[in-house]
């Protein structure tokens, strides 16, 4: 692979950052609005009251809140490290390995496209593949 062709993988891959990230826009706000209208529900209030043998289960509601907070930041990691890579940002290298471990723990597509995606991320072409190329 000449470094023409990396660049390209690397502008596709950002590319796909974009789409990943602006898939989890709609995901985020919907899962607020499903939160909150699940500790505003009477089964939520019901598990409040929960006892265990002796002792009194009282979950807290704002932990509620921390799955549409980390969908929310994941999308926002996904969107900045995709722009980054499109428009060949010289941070953007260092920052797109964020998302790419986030994907590997999506089973079983998400970890062969983050497996790929750190592989490509960490590719440095040969010098000779790079002079070769200049010189055709």
């Amino acid at each position: 692979m000449n470094l023409k062709d990396h660049d390209n993988n690397l502008r596709i891959i950002g590319k796909i950052f974009i789409v990943i990230g602006l898939i989890l826009v709609p995901i985020s706000i919907s899962t607020f609005f499903f939160v909150d209208m699940i500790s505003h529900s009477d089964f939520w209030l019901d598990m409040r009251d929960f006892d265990v043998l002796f002792f009194e289960v009282r979950p807290p509601e704002n932990l509620l809140y921390m799955l549409p907070i980390i969908q929310t930041i994941s999308s926002l990691v996904f969107l900045i490290s995709g722009y980054a890579l499109a428009t060949q940002q010289q941070w953007g290298k260092k920052f797109a390995i964020v998302p790419a471990v986030i994907l590997l723990f999506k089973f079983p597509i998400g970890t062969a496209l983050g497996g790929y995606m750190i592989y490509a991320i960490h590719y440095v072409p040969n010098e000779e593949l790079v002079d070769s190329s200049e010189s055709v």
